[in-house]
């Protein structure tokens, strides 16, 4: 379980882990909102494929709903996210996914536009972020 507060300020992207756990329970994963300061009306956006999660949180009053996926939606989150420079405040684990992620490679080594499905629960959260809130608010960095 990975959660991260994002936000953008003067064309930059501001993230900090939040929770970055193994093994919790929806019980659990609700006790460390409320650890963490999250209230209740803050947005939340949870992977999509965990809707029972998803609906027993928003049953104990998160804002909380599933991020929109479709087709290609890993490597346009990333993409939508390349837009923007990323400044990573306290979260050690989201350096390291940071550091460790990989996309794939052919038998040449050539890298791949295929991203490797490893190293990125944190930076899925700030994935789905940026597909639920910067997609459509017409923000925009111009390079």
């Amino acid at each position: 379980t990975a959660l991260v507060k994002a936000g953008v300020h003067q064309g930059e992207i501001y993230v900090q882990q939040l929770i970055y756990s193994t093994a919790l329970t929806n019980s659990d994963i609700i006790a460390q909102l409320k650890a963490v300061g999250v209230s209740k009306q803050d947005e939340i956006f949870a992977d999509a494929a965990e809707p029972k999660s998803i609906e027993e949180i928003r049953r104990a009053g998160y804002n909380i709903r599933a991020a929109t996926k479709g087709p290609d939606s890993v490597k346009n989150g990333i993409s939508l996210l390349k837009e923007y420079p990323i400044v990573i405040v306290d979260s050690p684990d989201l350096w390291k996914e940071r550091n460790n992620y990989e996309w794939k490679k052919d038998a040449n080594d050539k890298i791949l536009n295929v991203p490797i499905d490893k190293w990125n629960h944190a930076l899925d959260a700030l994935r789905y972020y940026g597909t639920m809130k910067l997609k459509n608010s017409g923000f925009r960095i111009v390079h």
